[in-house]
């Protein structure tokens, strides 16, 4: 069995990264995985680290008839058997190649709540409703990353429901040897080795609602003054959320800062994790944090309500109330033997239901069933 694992985004965020160690994962059991992706890419490069066979595809538009042409040629050449596909552009891209090629199969992942395509209106919109109609026709499977992504996918109904199956997304353990200690991280913060630290991973962006934390972090240090909280990330709303923290008087502790590399030291360094995103598809960042025998609170929407085991490895608070939100962080902060029970809950529950194995386990059952 030869898979291709495509996408036409040339960034390195959430989807990528899941291509990447599921790339890895079919090849440690014997599966012939390539990845396809524009080049030059984060991707590519990560690709070549690990020696995973890599396919330079171009982005040139929605339908793209030189990447259409090489996945042609690869299917009829027997390189590949099942392209899978992880957006709609590269889903369209791999379902023509296939009906064209005569041979080979196309499946695709469902990454996102509710895809570009689903907001489309206008002409656009038509196109892009037909389009995605047409794909679906001519795929044979989907993979939904949680159930809240396959209910999305089903109220649109995009797909039919026995051609979806969900399949959680999977990380390696961390190695935390690599990482850097935690002392380490806190002097190099400025934060006190004893002062109680909340760390989220989240874009800058309305979707990752990163204002109600810093609401929520007015009533946390109104409480325990000497409590932290840092964001590390990027997007549009890095001003806004600046001007945020300054009127509210939280300059020494809050701290956006921006990109970061070490993002897993960052966790580690902390006492509990929080994710205000009010509809994660999934959630990566929490089952990071779980690994790492982190307590999590997120919302109660979407991914995370499959992730956190409410009350055993983590809090779930509504989305978008913040007063909901600092009671749940102090709750945590207050009560260190809680904190550290849930944490240990939750690497369990990360070893049992979201490890790489699992999702690469689960993955090669969906490329199995094509074969009967």
């Amino acid at each position: 069995m030869r898979i291709c694992l495509l996408t036409d985004a040339d960034v390195f965020a959430g989807t990528e990264r899941h291509m990447l160690t599921l790339a890895c994962g079919l090849r440690a059991i014997g599966v012939e995985a390539h990845l396809a992706a524009p080049s030059p890419s984060v991707l590519e490069e990560q690709a070549q680290s690990v020696s995973i066979p890599f396919l330079a595809i171009a982005k040139h538009g929605l339908i793209d008839k030189k990447a259409i042409g090489i996945l042609r040629s690869k299917l009829q050449d027997g390189t590949f058997d099942i392209v899978h596909a992880h957006n709609g552009r590269t889903a369209l891209q791999a379902a023509i190649a296939v009906r064209l090629a005569g041979r080979g199969h196309c499946i695709t992942t469902q990454h996102f709540l509710e895809p570009n395509h689903a907001t489309q209106q206008g002409v656009k919109g038509t196109i892009s409703h037909l389009a995605h109609r047409w794909v679906s026709r001519h795929t044979l499977h989907v993979i939904a990353i949680s159930r809240a992504v396959r209910q999305a996918m089903l109220a649109r109904r995009e797909v039919p429901d026995t051609k979806i199956t969900v399949v959680w997304n999977g990380i390696d353990p961390p190695d935390t040897k690599v990482l850097i200690p935690k002392a380490q991280v806190r002097e190099a913060l400025g934060i006190p080795a004893e002062a109680p630290l909340i760390v989220c991973a989240a874009r800058l962006e309305k979707e990752k609602d990163v204002g109600t934390l810093i609401a929520a972090m007015e009533r946390v240090t109104a409480r325990l003054p000497e409590a932290r909280c840092v964001v590390a990330g990027t997007g549009k709303l890095d001003a806004e959320l600046s001007n945020q923290i300054c009127k509210l008087g939280l300059e020494n502790s809050v701290m956006l800062l921006g990109f970061r590399s070490d993002v897993l030291s960052l966790i580690q360094a902390g006492d509990l994790f929080v994710l205000p995103s009010p509809a994660e598809a999934f959630g990566l960042a929490v089952i990071e944090a779980m690994a790492l025998s982190k307590s999590v609170i997120a919302t109660r929407a979407g991914g995370p309500l499959e992730i956190v085991a409410e009350g055993e490895t983590g809090l779930l608070v509504p989305p978008s109330q913040s007063e909901a939100l600092s009671e749940a962080i102090l709750s945590l902060l207050l009560n260190t033997k809680l904190r550290e029970r849930m944490g240990e809950a939750g690497k369990q529950r990360f070893c049992t239901h979201f490890h790489s194995e699992q999702m690469t386990q689960a993955t090669l059952a969906v490329y199995l069933s094509t074969l009967v």
